[in-house]
């Protein structure tokens, strides 16, 4: 029997799946439609109330590819969680497919995050009785960690930390999309000739999804699950506006709040250790970099770290402020594979540092 999904030209209907009793779905009114959020706030016993996480998808992704995450890290860990689905993604409004595959560019989709981190801090304001910048964390997976670099980057918005799992590097996914054609050979041309030009042709089976986004050893059965969450087109445009440099380091860095004199890091990246798309080598290069912004940054005395120009060295201090991790074992879907809790419990741990 053959794995192969149906590709679809057509905008589907608005299914609202099921959620965990702890979760629950609401909607952010914009100008052109509802964004899906999902919530889900921690026992009312924890107190006082922790860091808010704020999840942004990536590519074929939506906010229910967080849900494993939100639920430990709300009814375990304690935070309060909310994660949002992009325009034309989980049931959050959708542009037609058209407009969404040739017309929505990663400026688009920052202001669906723009409007969903405002919602953040309007809703945790009304709880703490007032909201800093400093207590959300920012959380992206690959678009999506693309797309949270370059929302700070374009100076939309402030968070308290930013994690970036198996994201597009801030130096353009080329190097993701050469990675990919090794890890497919038949890519370009499936997708030309087989199946006319469609956006989901590269993931247009369950055995092509398993290759790309998880590790060898996650279940079919999962495969097939994990499926039912991805949208049945995507954008063109958002991950080719990053394919090139997209990013301005010391913007991000800048707009990442709460650098002190403790040596406690505010950007952390997470490498899965069988990623095939983003792979070790791209995570830890992007890491590198943030490092030596955030070094030349402090050079320039234009960071607050708290400390004088003459008291410790540039490179250590960026050591300090910018960590970097591997999943073993983990594909590059890492919050979905295997591994989620391992990786879970390494960004609990930077979370809690802060």
């Amino acid at each position: 029997m053959s794995d192969r999904h149906a590709l679809s030209w057509k905008t589907p209907a608005v299914v609202e799946a099921p959620l965990p009793s702890h979760i629950t779905r609401t909607y952010i009114r914009t100008p052109n439609g509802p964004l899906e959020l999902l919530v889900a706030q921690p026992p009312s016993s924890v107190q006082p109330r922790k860091k808010a996480l704020l999840f942004q998808h990536g590519g074929f992704g939506s906010a229910a590819v967080w849900i494993p995450y939100i639920v430990l890290f709300s009814q375990t860990y304690g935070h309060p969680c909310y994660a949002v689905s992009l325009r034309g993604h989980g049931t959050s409004w959708n542009p037609g497919f058209f407009r969404l595959v040739f017309g929505t560019g990663k400026a688009f989709m920052a202001h669906d995050l723009s409007y969903a981190l405002n919602f953040v801090q309007g809703f945790e304001a009304g709880l703490r009785g007032g909201v800093n910048p400093e207590d959300i964390v920012l959380i992206g997976h690959s678009a999506g960690g693309g797309l949270s670099q370059y929302f700070l980057s374009q100076n939309l918005g402030q968070v308290g930390g930013l994690v970036l799992m198996a994201s597009l590097p801030n130096f353009g996914g080329l190097g993701v999309y050469l990675n990919w054609g090794w890890l497919d050979p038949w890519f370009g041309i499936r997708m030309c000739l087989r199946d006319f030009g469609h956006p989901r042709s590269p993931l247009s089976s369950a055995t092509l999804v398993h290759r790309a986004f998880f590790c060898p050893e996650f279940p079919a059965a999962g495969v097939k699950e994990f499926e039912q969450h991805l949208p049945e087109f995507e954008s063109f445009i958002w991950p080719l506006g990053m394919m090139l440099p997209f990013v301005n380091v010391r913007n991000v860095i800048r707009n990442i709040l709460g650098w002190g004199s403790t040596p406690s890091a505010r950007l952390l990246v997470v490498s899965g250790g069988k990623d095939t798309l983003m792979g070790v080598t791209l995570m830890k290069r992007m890491a590198e970099q943030y490092k030596r912004g955030f070094a030349t940054l402090v050079r320039r005395q234009q960071l607050q770290v708290g400390l004088g120009p003459g008291e410790g060295d540039p490179q250590e201090r960026a050591s300090d402020a910018v960590s970097f991790t591997v999943i073993d074992g983990a594909g590059h879907h890492i919050q979905n594979d295997l591994q989620w809790e391992d990786s879970a419990k390494q960004i609990l741990t930077f979370i809690e540092q802060l």
